[in-house]
């Protein structure tokens, strides 16, 4: 229960607050980080959308890891944690020309590495009918999908929560039990 409602807090958090940090975010940036150059093999675009995949890939992976696992309850965390990717993805989209936040990148040695693009200046130039002047609008899209996979993923907690109270909860004897 207790992970559930930490779930529900940090989805207000987010609700009220979208660009905030999370304690995701460490985790979160190391995983896209090492998505680049996973994908670096497949061209020069995957190579930059290969961070941002690989960042919303570990937890759907870790989806199918539970399921197969019998894990059920941990599914419900992962779409949290899903979400949050997004929310930072969103973060990211949005700084698209403004370019406040922070580069990271995986540099050689004491070289840092030579950055001709953000990942999302490069993306949205080459995504057929978009530009980098929809920053802002597609990061409002990623936002809603980030607040409606939190909340979908905090009621299904939840509703786990339920059905495993309701389990446990003793049997009421009826007329007919009673009479044999």
């Amino acid at each position: 229960m207790l992970l559930v409602i930490m779930m529900a807090v940090l989805g207000v958090y987010l609700a009220v607050r979208p660009d905030a940090w999370t304690p995701f975010a460490p985790l979160d940036l190391v995983i896209h980080e090492v998505g680049h150059p996973l994908f670096s093999f497949c061209g020069e675009w995957m190579h930059y959308a290969g961070g941002t995949i690989f960042q919303h890939l570990i937890p759907i992976i870790s989806v199918f890891i539970l399921l197969r696992q019998g894990e059920y309850f941990g599914i419900p965390f992962c779409g949290a944690w899903f979400a949050v990717n997004l929310y930072e993805t969103a973060r990211y989209i949005a700084d698209t020309r403004s370019q406040v936040l922070p580069l990271v990148t995986l540099g050689t040695g004491d070289e840092p590495a030579e950055v001709k693009f953000t990942d999302w200046e490069y993306l949205l130039d080459r995504i057929p009918g978009l530009s980098i002047e929809y920053d802002m609008n597609v990061a409002f899209a990623v936002r809603i999908a980030a607040f409606i996979i939190m909340w979908s993923s905090i009621g299904l907690g939840a509703w786990m929560l339920w059905v495993m109270y309701k389990g446990n909860q003793p049997k009421s004897v009826t007329e007919e039990q009673f009479d044999n």
